[in-house]
């Protein structure tokens, strides 16, 4: 099913906030045991290609290979490559919402912490609204 797709995001450090929003074209799928959400985020002069598990109580994303797993319950590690090298980072989710109207997704929100290898935290909070397109 083809949807439009708006990532608002926000990265809050110890002394400033940092924050974006993206509109794209994608695509979401229904399954039995969970529902996945395609799309491809076109940010500075590069593709960012995004694949959204979204689960019961979990919420994996796959963004140009790496994954990152929200998950209330545990905390994950994952490794973000950066054009300087690879760096390792924990995740701990602080809230996962996951709005719906008649049983489809319309929102998605995420709340976390990343603490990078180096000790350094900040909260991320990501939105991610759905917009199904008629056709």
């Amino acid at each position: 099913m083809q949807v439009n797709v708006e990532i608002t995001s926000k990265q809050i450090f110890k002394d400033h906030e940092e924050g974006e929003t993206h509109k794209c074209l994608g695509k979401i799928d229904y399954h039995n045991n969970g529902t996945i959400l395609e799309f491809t985020e076109k940010y500075e002069e590069q593709e960012l290609k995004f694949k959204i598990t979204i689960l019961e109580k979990k919420v994996i994303t796959d963004r140009n290979g790496q994954a990152m797993i929200f998950d209330l319950e545990n905390k994950s590690h994952s490794i973000l490559a950066t054009p300087y090298g690879d760096i390792n980072l924990e995740v701990t989710t602080k809230q996962i919402e996951i709005s719906k109207c008649d049983n489809m997704i319309e929102k998605i929100y995420l709340e976390y912490e990343i603490e990078l290898e180096n000790g350094e935290k900040y909260d991320n909070v990501v939105e991610i609204s759905i917009f199904y397109i008629k056709s």
